[in-house]
């Protein structure tokens, strides 16, 4: 008696050569990943490391963290700035800018960066520099509140009180949180001879910091300007 054909007849003699339509489902293979999506477990932060060692008085151990990691990693900007912030500490200025500069090599417009060179330059007196590297991050980012701060304080240095102003407006808008903007700010309008701004930014400075004795001395100064000795000697 004959048999009808099978229709498939490899799948007879063959059960891996059937298509995979006639698989049950949970035979079927499933494409394999891409990557390993396993969660890769993360090592503790050495400029981190670094920086707590610091803090515990533990400077040796932590300048001798950071230069090993620069060593691995010569590119690695965060880890020269923190060495460079450590080496001011020190008094080593001239190391600290060397770190920066080669920190600034590798992320040119690194805000942070610009910001923690500006004022190491300004301590030497280099004003005009200091002022480039608060404007290239000015370009970046103007609406930083450090940006301007230090925009203003620069200016204040050099007697520049006018143009010390803006950036100190600009950056209590950015965070009117930071006494020493609202101090500044004061002396940039005590200067400039007025009087009733700078009493109100000095004692925004107070009211956020109690303890601020340059704005208090600031409101007596103003105050003493303004004919009200007693609410002065108040103040002092």
């Amino acid at each position: 008696m004959s048999h009808p054909k099978s229709e498939h007849p490899a799948a007879a003699s063959d059960p891996a050569a059937a298509p995979q339509a006639f698989l049950d489902p949970a035979e079927q293979e499933l494409p394999l990943p891409a990557t390993d999506e396993r969660p890769t477990a993360l090592g503790p932060d050495p400029v981190e490391q670094a920086t707590d060692l610091a803090a515990r008085g533990e400077m040796s151990a932590a300048l001798t963290m950071l230069r090993a990691l620069i060593a691995r990693e010569s590119a690695n900007a965060r880890a020269r700035a923190a060495l460079a912030g450590l080496l001011e500490k020190r008094g080593d200025v001239e190391g600290a800018l060397g770190e920066l500069g080669r920190a600034l090599e590798t992320t040119p417009d690194d805000v942070t960066i610009l910001c923690a060179r500006a004022p190491v330059i300004a301590s030497r007196a280099r004003y005009d520099l200091a002022e480039v590297d608060l404007r290239r991050a000015a370009k970046v980012n103007d609406r930083s509140a450090e940006v301007q701060v230090q925009l203003g304080m620069l200016f204040s240095k050099r007697a520049r009180w006018r143009e010390a102003i803006e950036p100190l407006l600009a950056a209590v808008a950015a965070d009117p949180t930071r006494d020493d903007t609202h101090y500044y700010l004061g002396e940039a309008y005590n200067h400039i001879d007025d009087l009733p701004a700078a009493l109100a930014a000095y004692e925004a400075a107070s009211t956020l910091q109690p303890g601020n004795m340059r704005a208090l001395q600031g409101i007596g100064i103003v105050l003493d300007r303004l004919g009200r000795p007693a609410e002065a000697a108040a103040a002092y």
